[in-house]
């Protein structure tokens, strides 16, 4: 195990490398301690994936450094590789104690209980850790987890309000779809790719026939080949990302 402060003193101590070179990765280093990621008393993996507990990774505090996005995607990146392999390790004990279990179906061996939940990784602003075209430091561990999560155990949320700007692979491998009203030709058809050839006839009908009120979207997924307008409850938690408003307003009354 080694710090950054580790790391700084090996360049520093490397007699291969030219002083200027050193100084310009150090330099880097430096900045990179900023950014509150790394420690040797980091956060354990098992902190943030526990059975019944949500845990939120707040990314919008890196908004205002020089190359935001690039930490944001980072953070994303790291944090998703590690949990596909952690839940790679984790599927193979279970599948050892399954198949245990099956040859020996008369056993009272229970087998442990799952240390280490099936996981759902909900991302906002998808698009910039997906994007359709060019790479970030998330895309390869996202793209993965896209293709070959379903054996291990790990599962994607992708939200985002601009569909036509998305990776492609998200548009070929996604279940189940949610879709609130969008005008947009770009991000209709986009929404167009995400269907299956039995789903496409009607989309922009059923998207225009949508009323007018919040929390109204369409739902479709590759089981029932059909698609249903819904309706989201009023979220009862406070919004955070609400947009601020100069003029107060009488709330309306929730009824159901």
């Amino acid at each position: 195990e080694y710090s950054m402060a580790d790391i700084e003193q090996a360049l520093m101590d490397d007699p291969d490398a030219d002083q200027n070179t050193k100084l310009a990765a150090k330099n880097r280093f430096s900045n990179a301690k900023n950014w509150g990621l790394f420690d040797e008393q980091g956060t354990p993996l098992q902190e943030l994936a526990k059975g019944g507990q949500i845990t939120v990774l707040d990314v919008s505090c890196y908004a205002t450094m020089p190359g935001s996005w690039n930490i944001k995607n980072l953070v994303i990146g790291l944090v998703s590789q590690k949990l596909f392999i952690q839940r790679m390790i984790a599927r193979k004990d279970e599948e050892y104690h399954d198949l245990h279990k099956a040859i020996n179906p008369y056993s009272d061996d229970a087998g442990p209980k799952q240390d280490y939940p099936l996981v759902w990784l909900v991302i906002d602003e998808a698009h910039e850790f997906l994007p359709i075209k060019g790479k970030t430091l998330a895309t390869d561990p996202l793209v993965t987890i896209l293709r070959e999560g379903r054996q291990p155990g790990i599962s994607l949320v992708l939200a985002t309000q601009q569909p036509g700007k998305i990776h492609t692979d998200v548009m070929t491998q996604s279940d189940t779809v949610i879709s609130h009203r969008i005008t947009a030709k770009l991000d209709t058809e986009a929404l167009g790719m995400l269907m299956q050839s039995y789903m496409r006839k009607g989309l922009t009908e059923e998207l225009d026939q949508l009323p007018r009120v919040k929390g109204a979207a369409i739902i479709f997924d590759d089981t029932n080949e059909r698609m249903y307008p819904i309706r989201v409850r009023p979220r009862f938690t406070w919004h955070g990302g609400e947009a601020p408003n100069a003029l107060k307003h009488a709330k309306d009354e929730i009824k159901f």
